[in-house]
């Protein structure tokens, strides 16, 4: 299975994926980047030998990208940059294109990183979260494949951490969902909808310190 990245930032759900294939929690895939700028996530794949690439893009010039990623013929698209796809790539790939937004949509749809988190502590919002959805060509708007929950009776910082963990895991149950590689849920889980179709007990807090200083 091949995995794409579109990428404008440091790429911690691409570094997420490379340590869980590392592990054999996720097996048989291959990873690319496609970036919109020089950022970490280039030097990341630079350094691994993840095939990747930097170009131009806009939505009125998206030749670019449509050649990168004919070239690459990937199975997943996840969509990680700071950049809304124009119709003729939505329309290209559909069903194959997932982004991961930090709350639980559709409250906070537009909002880009953990502004969504920061902002549903302002309006005292009893929980936060990830959502894992399809696009199409609105924004946040696509169909909703998976979600995880966070309470917010912790420090803003720590939901932040809290929900970028639960993000990568729906992510990564999002890939296995899409793909047909995973059939039955591990365990019943409150607080991911549906429940993981992975044991993540291997993913524990070396694994994310581990995580977070690459």
């Amino acid at each position: 299975m091949k995995i794409c990245f579109l990428a404008s930032g440091s790429g911690g759900n691409l570094k997420f994926l490379y340590l869980a294939r590392e592990l054999k929690v996720i097996e048989d895939i291959a990873i690319s980047v496609i970036a919109d700028r020089e950022c970490d996530s280039i030097r990341f794949a630079s350094e691994n030998s993840i095939d990747h690439k930097v170009i131009e893009y806009s939505r009125d010039s998206n030749k670019n990208l449509s050649y990168e990623l004919e070239r690459i013929n990937p199975d997943i698209i996840i969509t990680n940059w700071h950049k809304i796809l124009d119709e003729e790539i939505v329309d290209k790939f559909e069903g194959k294109l997932i982004n991961l937004h930090y709350s639980l949509l559709p409250s906070f749809g537009g909002l880009i990183g953990t502004a969504p988190i920061e902002k549903a502590y302002e309006r005292g919002c009893q929980y936060v979260g990830a959502t894992s959805h399809y696009v199409d060509k609105g924004v946040d708007t696509g169909k909703i494949i998976a979600q995880a929950i966070v309470k917010t009776d912790i420090a803003l910082e720590e939901a932040v951490q809290n929900v970028f963990k639960k993000g990568c895991l729906i992510l990564l149950n999002s890939i296995l969902i899409t793909s047909g590689k995973g059939l039955v849920a591990r365990k019943e889980q409150y607080d991911f909808s549906p429940s993981l179709l992975f044991s993540d007990e291997i993913l524990d807090e070396k694994f994310w310190e581990r995580l977070k200083s690459i």
